[in-house]
């Protein structure tokens, strides 16, 4: 397995962990996503960092995980931080 092909099927996981997660807490309710959006970026990051050593190292396994924390939090924060921001109208 390549690591493009294991970032790849991180970005699945991640966004299949991040939505069936979520079909079992109310969406009013707001409870898990408590942190503040600094922790989804620095988890971004973090992911960014393990995917750039997956490629780097031709290490999948690394490259996997790493597209794995991206991805859920980059679905949390647009999910709970972006999606409720109030549309700006001219």
């Amino acid at each position: 397995m390549t690591p493009a092909f294991a970032t790849t099927l991180g970005m699945a996981a991640g966004v299949g962990y991040f939505l069936e997660g979520e079909k079992g807490i109310p969406k009013e309710s707001n409870c898990s996503y408590l942190s503040p959006w600094t922790t989804d970026a620095l988890a971004w990051i973090g992911g960014a960092v393990l995917v750039t050593r997956g490629f780097a190292n031709d290490d999948p396994m690394t490259a996997f995980i790493g597209a794995t924390v991206a991805s859920i939090h980059i679905a949390q924060f647009a999910a709970h931080k972006v999606g409720d921001r109030p549309v700006l109208t001219p």
